[in-house]
């Protein structure tokens, strides 16, 4: 197998990362590395990271850079400390520390970062990405108010009886009986201990399970025009018997409005929805990119 010159910095560097002291506690500049299965690696938003911005190039001479915001928070582009820099050449951000910027037009901010003072060295971190870790959460956040990586991974149920079939409403079929016509079944304790205990457990979080939120598509992706669109919640559906039959995550879109979404606890990991009729029928499959390298 060949492997690039770059590819062997890449792993020095998260070697670096991955070394802890003896004693258990973490030096300084130093994050445990997750598991390759449960992420993607050149993706440092599935591991713990959020992006704020792209850097665009220099601003005058004196290592003043343009970055694209991609934030709601000016102040992580605009309060000095420390933040998280990828250059397109890695694949895990590096710590750098952000010493001062400010707003200039529309999406653009101008940066100061520690150790950039020239111009030339302002160009070389053309096209990488400022970070911030996912636990540095910014300040004026209101009640109603969610950041992304809050709502990912919660699971998704039912406030009501979307779906559901007259089985689930306590009755099942008499396999013996060819008119096909419904039997009530018995809800006593000896016959029927387990299912009570079983229907206990679900109803503790919620009505039927729906999905795990994937992602959140923000309306500005979705319509140009302020104030036309709203964002979505992007949810996989389960797979399996009780689930879709597809052996690719089916998804569907959840519009993240009041009459639908009602409640979002995020301290139970739960998101309630109620959704109107045929909403959940609209799935997807969502096409992953080939990242090949060579």
């Amino acid at each position: 197998m060949c492997k690039d010159d770059d590819d062997d910095d890449d792993d020095l560097e998260q070697d670096h990362l991955l070394e802890e002291t003896t004693s258990g506690t973490r030096e300084r500049n130093k994050r445990l590395f997750p598991d390759n299965r449960t992420i993607d690696p050149y993706d440092p938003t599935t591991y713990g990271y959020t992006e704020i911005g792209t850097i665009l190039g220099a601003h005058g001479v004196h290592g003043l850079l343009k970055i694209a915001s991609v934030t709601h928070f000016s102040e992580r582009l605009c309060r000095p400390g420390i933040r998280h820099l990828k250059a397109q050449n890695r694949r895990s951000p590096r710590e750098i520390r952000l010493l001062e910027g400010r707003h200039r037009i529309k999406n653009e901010y101008l940066i100061r970062l520690e150790g950039i003072v020239d111009r030339n060295e302002a160009m070389k971190l053309r096209g990488s990405v400022l970070y911030a870790r996912q636990e540095e959460r910014p300040d004026n956040i209101d009640e109603d108010e969610y950041l992304i990586s809050d709502l990912v991974g919660l699971d998704v149920r039912l406030v009501t009886g979307y779906g559901e079939d007259d089985i689930e409403d306590g009755g099942s079929m008499d396999e013996d009986d060819p008119t096909g016509k419904w039997e009530v079944v018995s809800n006593t304790k000896d016959d029927n201990e387990d299912h009570e205990r079983a229907a206990s457990e679900e109803t503790s979080v919620g009505g039927k399970l729906v999905g795990t939120v994937r992602g959140v598509v923000l309306a500005e992706e979705m319509c140009s025009i302020p104030g036309l669109g709203q964002d979505l919640l992007e949810v996989t559906l389960p797979r399996g018997r009780s689930g879709t039959p597809s052996w690719k995550d089916e998804m569907v879109l959840i519009p993240l409005v009041p009459s639908i979404v009602p409640t979002i606890d995020v301290e139970r990991g739960v998101i309630y929805i109620d959704p109107p009729g045929g909403l959940l029928d609209l799935t997807y499959v969502k096409e992953e990119n080939v990242r090949i390298k060579g």
